[in-house]
């Protein structure tokens, strides 16, 4: 299933965020060598990394071939872009300084293999962007919302960064985007877009106060 715009619309903080948190690794006007985008969707993250960092080899995967053939054909046809799976990265370890995942660790059965085969492609050094949604209230680690749709999970802050430790990683910065997460979350509802959640996943977003996360993280030496 191809969420196309419906997709869009679930990342609440646009490249203006996204990209300078990012780019707060590479200072000095200094830019990734190569960049990762996993769950790249219909590629417009990767349009907008291009431009930022014209001189960056760019890489994504997404699961849904149309999202893929979409990305390559109309946002960023320079850029590397597979379907494949993020838990199983079709590339070999250390091969990226830098890679984004954003709103996918809610999609999946098995969030920590995509943490892990994030750690191993990056070199040790690299950086994650890792941005999801996340429980405003006390929730259990982990739950599941809706067995469809472009949700499926819901996860504490804690659990996000307990995952991330696990995976090698450590936690440079956190940026709360609950405001951003609220502005978006009125957007869906003025439109009409909650229809790309599985059914009961509004309710329950509702339920446990969901926000939204930004994690600027940095693989350890020893992975």
């Amino acid at each position: 299933m191809a969420y196309g715009d419906g997709m869009t619309k679930l990342s609440p903080c646009g490249s203006a965020l996204v990209l300078p948190m990012l780019g707060e690794a590479f200072p000095n006007g200094a830019a990734p060598r190569a960049l990762l985008d996993a769950g790249c969707g219909r590629g417009e993250r990767l349009r907008d990394c291009a431009a930022a960092w014209p001189e960056t080899r760019l890489f994504g995967v997404d699961c849904d071939p149309e999202n893929a053939a979409a990305a390559r054909r109309l946002n960023c046809p320079g850029a590397e872009i597979v379907t494949g799976d993020v838990c199983a990265l079709p590339w070999a370890d250390g091969t990226f300084d830098a890679a984004l995942c954003e709103c996918t660790l809610s999609l999946l059965e098995a969030p920590e293999r995509c943490l892990a085969e994030l750690s191993r492609t990056l070199r040790p050094g690299g950086v994650l962007l890792l941005g999801d949604l996340c429980a405003g209230a006390e929730t259990p680690e982990r739950v599941s919302v809706s067995s469809e749709g472009a949700v499926r999970f819901l996860s504490s802050r804690g659990w996000h960064e307990r995952a991330a430790e696990a995976a090698g990683f450590h936690i440079r910065r956190f940026r709360d985007c609950r405001e951003e997460y609220l502005t978006m979350a009125a957007q869906m509802i003025f439109d009409g877009g909650e229809c790309c959640l599985g059914p009961g996943a509004f309710a329950a977003l509702r339920q446990w106060k969901a926000s939204y996360g930004m994690w600027l993280l940095e693989k350890g030496a020893t992975r």
